[in-house]
């Protein structure tokens, strides 16, 4: 699936989220390199609901830790088209506080300076629906 959507300034919660040990390892494991501590906002044309029902994502569940509970996930595997060689994961976390058209993009890289993206720019993906 193809999406294109408008890079978003951010809350600034991606770079804690990312940072966490539970997170990261997990997120290490996904991309299979060490994920840069922050997320590209993405704001598209639909909703995350109807992304899910056009691209089955894969999904981690909301745990509770030490008492504390620790939101889960959805994630598809992605390509940019400039990193055409590196994998990033599209998520929508299942607390987020975004509006339901915004989508976070994680990689090993600082998506922004690697891509030269300011606020508003426009980003086009390619989404992997399922498992790979």
């Amino acid at each position: 699936m193809e999406l294109e959507g408008k890079v978003l300034r951010g809350f600034g919660v991606g770079a804690k989220y990312v940072a966490m040990p539970p997170y990261n390892i997990l997120l290490a494991e996904l991309i299979d390199e060490e994920p840069y501590p922050g997320t590209l906002n993405v704001e598209v044309s639909e909703s995350y609901e109807d992304l899910i029902k056009r691209c089955t994502p894969s999904s981690i569940r909301s745990v509770v830790v030490n008492g504390a509970e620790r939101g889960g996930f959805y994630y598809w595997f992605g390509k940019l088209p400039g990193l055409p060689n590196e994998w990033v994961l599209v998520i929508r976390p299942h607390l987020s506080r975004h509006n339901p058209n915004v989508i976070e993009v994680i990689s090993s890289e600082n998506l922004r300076e690697k891509l030269n993206l300011n606020d508003g720019a426009w980003v086009r993906l390619k989404v992997y629906c399922g498992n790979l």
